[in-house]
C-alpha cells in the first residue's frame, strides 16, 4: 500500500509538470491468487483426529511396565536455546517456539519480542506440526510433549539443544521434536521431526508446519499513516513468490500446490519462516480465526515402515530481513524483502547505503552520502531543466509578442513559436529529463522504507529511529519550505490562476505526504532539496553573469 501511494504521488507530480508544459508553457500552436472453496482451517489441525471404537486388527499393546508419557501429567514448562544473536523460548506445549529475543545486533532488540507472533494467551505457537492424511500419526493442537534430552551452552545460561517427545497412549509410534542451534547462520535454528515406528504396520502421512501471526491491535492506520506493520503471508514457490496481507485473507484459504522452498509470517523488518531440508509438495495461507493468520509447508508423502525410523529436517529462521544475512543464509530468503518492480535498482542502492554506513558508522550520515552521489550522477539531467526552465523566462516577452501579433492564426503562431525556441534553445518539453530521475527516486523510496537496518537506528538529535515518523515534523515542514522557495524561483507567471493555485498548494500535499513517512526517507529528500535548491541557485547566478557580460548559455 505504501508503494502505491508513493507511485500515486509521483504520477501526479509527474502528470503536473506535464500540464504546464503541454497547456501552459509555450509550444507549437501555444504559448503557454487462485483461491480454494471456502473452507474453515481449522479442520485441519485444531480438532484432535478421533480414533476408532475398536482398535486395529494387528496392534502391540503398551509394556504393562512402561506408562506412556502421554497417559501421564506433564508440566508445562519452557527452556531456552541460546545464541549470540539471539535467545529462542521454548514450550513443550505443541513442542514450538514461545517467544524470540534479539541480543545482536541491539537496535533489533528494543521494541520487545520479535514480530507480533507471541502473545502470551495465544492459542497458536509458531512451528508446531500436524499430520495429514493419516488415520494413525496424530499431534492434537496442544498436546504436552515430555523434555528426554537437553544439551547445554557453555555460558550454562541455556541450551544449544533441546529435545521434546510425545509418546502415543496405544504405544503405536513416538514423535521427537529436536532444536538445536546453528553456531554458524545468525537467527536461524535447526529443527528435526523424527517419527519412530513403534506399529506392526507401515505409517503413511505428510507432516504439515505452520507459522503464526497477528497484526497489532493496538494500532490503528489511516491513508497518510505509514507506521503500522503489514502482516503478510508468503510462500516461495519453485518459480515463484505468493504474498498475501492479513486483511485481504479473510475466511478463504490460498493453496498452491507445487514445490515449496519456504513459508513464513512476516512484517516490514522482520521474519518468521520455515524452510524443509526436502522441498515440500504445497503451501497454504489462511486466516486461523478473526486474530491469527497461519502459512502452512506441507511434505511430501512419506511412510515409516515397521521398527523404523524417519526425521525430517527444518531450517527455522526467526530474525530481521536483513539483505545480507538471508542472501548468506540462501535458500532464496533474501528474496522476503520485497522490492517490488525496481529491484534492480534497490539492490545497488542499498549496497551502496551499507557501504557508506560501514564509513561513517551513522544510518543518517550514510544517508546524506547516497543522496550527494545520486546528485551528482543525476547532475547533467536536472542542469538541463533548469537551464532550459531559465531560458524560457527569459524569452517569455518575446512569447508574450508572438502571441498578441498572431492570436487569430494558429499556424503562423506555432511556427514563429518554434523558431524563437529554436534561436534560444529552449524545449518545449523542458520538463522530461526531469521525470527521467522517477525511477530513481521511486527506488530509493523501496529501498530505505524497507531497510530494516533504518529499525531503531539513531542519526542525530531526535532522530532516534529512522524507520519511525519525525516526532515533531521538523523535517517535513523545513522541506515544504524550500519546495515554495523552488517554486518562486522557477515559476513562469502565465497569467493562469488555476495553474497558480496548484503550484501552491503541491508544497501542502507533498508536505502532508510526508509527515508520517519513515524519518530516513524523510531525510533523503530533504537533502535532496536542499542540493537542488543550490544547483538552482549557481544556475540563475550563471546566467546573471551572462547576462552581464552580454554572453548566451
Amino acid at each position: 500500500m505504501e508503494q502505491k501511494r508513493f507511485v500515486l504521488a509521483m504520477v501526479l507530480s509527474g502528470l503536473v509538470l506535464l500540464v504546464w508544459q503541454v497547456f501552459f508553457a509555450p509550444k507549437p500552436g501555444e504559448l503557454v491468487p487462485a483461491t480454494t472453496p471456502e473452507r474453515r482451517v481449522e479442520k485441519v489441525e485444531v480438532t484432535p483426529e478421533p480414533r476408532p471404537d475398536q482398535p486395529p486388527v494387528v496392534d502391540r499393546q503398551p509394556d504393562e511396565r512402561e506408562t506412556p508419557p502421554s497417559a501421564r501429567q506433564i508440566a508445562v514448562r519452557t527452556d531456552t536455546l541460546v545464541t549470540p544473536h539471539f535467545k529462542v523460548e521454548l514450550t513443550n506445549r505443541d513442542a514450538a517456539v514461545q517467544s524470540v529475543h534479539i541480543i545482536d545486533p541491539e537496535q533489533y532488540s528494543r521494541r520487545g519480542d520479535l514480530l507480533n507472533a507471541f502473545p502470551e494467551d495465544s492459542p497458536y505457537r509458531p512451528f508446531s506440526i500436524a499430520f495429514l492424511d493419516s488415520t494413525v500419526l496424530s499431534v492434537p493442537q496442544g498436546t504436552v510433549f515430555e523434555l528426554i534430552d537437553t544439551e547445554s551452552v557453555r555460558s550454562g545460561n541455556g541450551y544449544s539443544r533441546i529435545t521434546y517427545r510425545y509418546q502415543d497412549p496405544r504405544n503405536r509410534y513416538d514423535i521427537d521434536k529436536i532444536f538445536s542451534i546453528d553456531a554458524e547462520q545468525p537467527f536461524v535454528i535447526n529443527m528435526d521431526v523424527r517419527i519412530n515406528n513403534r506399529h506392526v504396520d507401515t505409517l503413511g502421512a505428510r507432516l504439515a508446519v505452520d507459522v503464526f501471526g497477528t497484526p497489532d491491535p493496538s494500532v490503528e492506520r489511516n491513508f497518510l499513516d505509514f507506521r503500522p506493520d503489514e502482516l503478510e503471508g508468503v510462500c516461495r514457490l519453485l518459480d515463484d513468490t505468493e504474498r498475501y496481507l492479513f486483511q485481504k485473507v479473510e475466511d478463504k484459504t490460498q493453496l498452491f500446490t507445487a514445490q515449496t522452498i519456504w513459508g513464513a509470517i512476516d512484517t516490514r523488518y522482520f521474519l518468521l519462516a520455515n524452510v524443509p531440508a526436502d522441498r515440500a509438495a504445497r503451501c497454504e495461507i489462511s486466516r486461523v480465526d478473526s486474530m491469527y493468520m497461519r502459512t502452512r509447508v506441507t511434505s511430501e508423502s512419506f511412510t515409516v515402515a515397521p521398527s523404523m525410523t524417519l526425521t525430517q529436517s527444518h531450517l527455522l529462521y526467526m530474525g530481521p530481513k536483513d539483505y545480507g544475512v538471508l542472501s548468506d543464509i540462501g535458500h532464496r530468503l533474501e528474496e522476503s524483502v520485497d522490492y517490488g518492480l525496481l529491484t534492480v535498482l534497490a539492490r545497488p542502492l542499498r549496497w551502496l547505503l551499507v557501504l557508506f554506513n560501514g564509513w561513517v558508522g551513522n544510518w543518517g550520515l550514510a544517508i546524506i552520502l547516497l543522496t550527494l552521489l545520486i546528485k551528482i550522477v543525476t547532475w547533467p539531467i536536472t542542469d538541463k531543466a533548469y537551464v532550459n526552465a531559465e531560458r524560457m523566462k527569459l524569452i517569455q516577452p518575446k512569447l508574450q509578442e508572438v502571441k498578441k501579433k498572431y492570436e487569430n492564426d494558429q499556424q503562423r503562431m506555432t511556427e514563429e513559436t518554434m523558431k524563437l525556441f529554436k534561436e534560444h534553445n529552449v524545449s518545449a518539453l523542458g520538463c522530461l529529463p526531469m521525470l527521467i530521475q522517477m525511477p530513481v527516486l521511486y527506488g530509493l523510496f523501496v529501498m530505505i522504507y524497507n531497510s530494516v537496518e533504518l529499525y531503531q537506528a539513531h542519526f542525530a538529535l531526535w532522530y532516534v529511529d529512522l524507520s519511525a515518523p519525525d516526532p515533531y515534523f521538523v523535517l517535513p515542514i523545513l522541506m515544504g519550505a524550500i519546495m515554495v522557495i523552488q517554486q518562486r524561483m522557477t515559476t513562469i507567471d502565465t497569467g493562469n490562476a488555476q495553474m497558480a493555485m496548484m503550484m501552491k498548494i503541491m508544497p501542502i500535499v507533498f508536505t502532508a505526504f510526508m509527515l508520517f513517512l519513515p524519518s530516513g526517507l524523510v531525510l533523503y529528500y530533504f537533502v535532496n532539496l536542499v542540493l537542488g535548491l543550490g544547483q538552482q541557485v549557481w544556475i540563475k547566478r550563471k546566467f546573471a553573469r551572462a547576462a552581464q557580460a552580454g554572453a548566451a548559455i
